[in-house]
């Protein structure tokens, strides 16, 4: 395998000019740094539309919202092919965030959250349904996909984060306190496998 890098500033001009000239390279996958503007992602989206594996970073805190921030590079006029590309090129989104770990040894652990765009996650996008993906999220577990407080409730009972640090970081903490007390709603025991 080859890796080839080409740095903004120094071997090319611009994000954008520097993706129009490596989809003519023929690459397996291009890694984007950060997407910071909408001429940016457009030309990674036209990278995936022409059959490259893209990754790229952009900040956010959830699925829903790394999203609203993609859509919210375009003007409104755009957002709607913007969002079509989205469900016919999206794969998957993974946010992280490192959280101080009470493991000897290590001084941080990664809680995630994981969408994986299936049928169903490309309907609600295109549907504009973006409030609805987080619970397909939580019930996608068959299929890789975890929000974050399914990801605390791991790294606490594994013993990998403190219930305090869990708490702090958790999108909904009394659903959290409830979870590792052992009370789950129905579908949180289908997803984490405490029932049926």
């Amino acid at each position: 395998s080859f890796i080839n890098q080409r740095e903004v500033g120094i071997d090319v001009a611009s994000f954008k000019g520097a993706l129009r000239t490596v989809v003519r390279q023929n690459p397996d996958v291009i890694l984007v740094g950060e997407m910071r503007d909408h001429e940016t992602f457009s030309v990674a989206l036209t990278a995936a539309e022409t059959g490259h594996l893209v990754f790229s970073t952009i900040h956010a805190s959830s699925v829903p919202q790394t999203i609203g921030r993609i859509l919210d590079l375009f003007p409104p006029d755009q957002q709607a092919g913007v969002r079509k590309g989205l469900v016919f090129n999206l794969k998957a989104i993974i946010c992280q965030k490192l959280l101080p770990s009470i493991t000897e040894g290590v001084s941080r652990v990664p809680a995630t959250e994981v969408m994986i765009a299936n049928a169903t996650i490309q309907k609600l996008l295109e549907e504009e349904r973006d409030k609805d993906i987080a619970n397909l999220i939580r019930a996608g577990g068959e299929e890789g996909m975890h929000d974050f407080n399914q990801s605390l409730v791991k790294l606490i009972q594994g013993g990998f984060i403190s219930k305090k640090v869990g708490l702090a970081f958790s999108h909904n903490a009394e659903q959290l306190k409830m979870n590792l007390q052992g009370i789950y709603l129905a579908d949180d025991k289908q997803i984490l496998g405490t029932g049926t």
